[in-house]
């Protein structure tokens, strides 16, 4: 009963913060924002009317987000203008696919194949990895609690009685104990510092940027395809769209290597740049009408592998951190009973 009352609680409290203080767009809310923008372009209707309505709907940093947009879009600008005047309206990938179609005048298909890419990705694996990281949080911290009162009260007089006793010999597994402890001494404030500088970034859009931006790149690899196959599929020369894509992205690694792709030929050119593999890139060459499809096929493969990755992360980090801890109970039961079975054996 008390598990889904906080679970409930829980969701709510995110979803709330979600609404009122959060620097980003969610990834739901980012795709709808870049649906509107695209329909309002295909339609001729402007989009500022309706993301003013949109923002009166909603509440806190989002809905403070859109009037922004809106309010840009009304003097003038473009919307991937406003998107980049807005941080935190649409997240990066759907910014670079907003502002490459506007660049090759194809808005509508660069963003569909974009949010069609969004739902090749399972949103399960984002939540048991929310869930994992809150459970580890909450048996970590009465892990330390413990450990920290053994430590500081059990350990010191534990020394006491070796120095007052001197010719005690200290177990080897208490020896291992106090090295232990006293590497933890010197180096306690490095996760603390850690957390503190990942919270910080977390409210600086641009901080944040970088701290993500290699755990991101494969995933917008695969969106750089999408973004190619359209562009390929339309009529636009390759290595022009890769020149173009170059110049919308927000990651200067992938820009370069578009960049490198674009000199080098198709095929070639994305494996040179390593979106693709040797064998990829001879497949790309002699698809002729239908590379785009098979860049759609490896974009596509590239998300799987994405996804795979995420849910042995996601279903390891439990079992690893938990081996970890009970590796560190063993060593200190350890050292608890070889130092009692020492006192014993000596002073009996």
């Amino acid at each position: 009963m008390a598990t889904p009352l906080l679970h409930r609680l829980s969701r709510r409290l995110r979803l709330e913060w979600r609404r009122s203080w959060s620097t980003w767009a969610t990834r739901t809310e980012s795709a709808a924002v870049l649906r509107l923008v695209a329909a309002s372009a295909v339609a001729g209707v402007p989009a500022a009317t309706i993301l003013d309505a949109w923002a009166e709907d909603g509440r806190g940093g989002q809905g403070m987000r859109l009037e922004k947009a809106a309010r840009l879009l009304r003097q003038g600008a473009t919307a991937s203008e406003a998107a980049a005047g807005v941080p935190g309206l649409v997240q990066d990938d759907h910014a670079v696919a907003l502002e490459f179609g506007e660049r090759i005048d194809l808005v509508g298909p660069v963003v569909q194949a974009a949010v069609a890419g969004d739902d090749l990705l399972d949103p399960t694996t984002r939540r048991s990895f929310r869930a994992a990281l809150g459970y580890l949080a909450i048996v970590l911290l009465v892990f330390l609690v413990i450990t920290g009162f053994l430590a500081g009260k059990l350990n010191p007089q534990f020394q006491k009685i070796f120095e007052s006793y001197g010719r005690m010999t200290m177990p080897p597994a208490m020896h291992r104990w106090n090295v232990m402890l006293h590497w933890l001494a010197d180096f306690w404030y490095v996760p603390f510092v850690v957390l503190l500088a990942l919270a910080i970034a977390r409210f600086v859009p641009a901080a944040w940027r970088v701290v993500t931006r290699p755990f991101a790149r494969s995933r917008r690899i695969a969106a750089a395809l999408d973004a190619l196959a359209v562009a390929d599929a339309c009529g636009r020369p390759l290595p022009e769209a890769e020149t173009v894509l170059a110049a919308c992205q927000v990651d200067p690694v992938i820009a370069t290597r578009l960049r490198r792709a674009a000199v080098a030929g198709a095929g070639q050119g994305l494996a040179t740049a390593g979106f693709v593999t040797a064998s990829a890139a001879a497949e790309i060459d002699a698809a002729g009408d239908a590379r785009p499809s098979v860049l759609e096929r490896l974009a596509a493969s590239r998300r799987s592998r994405v996804r795979q990755r995420a849910t042995v992360l996601a279903e390891s980090l439990v079992p690893v951190v938990v081996v970890i801890m009970g590796a560190v109970v063993l060593l200190q039961a350890l050292a608890v009973f070889s130092m009692l079975s020492t006192l014993i054996n000596d002073l009996s």
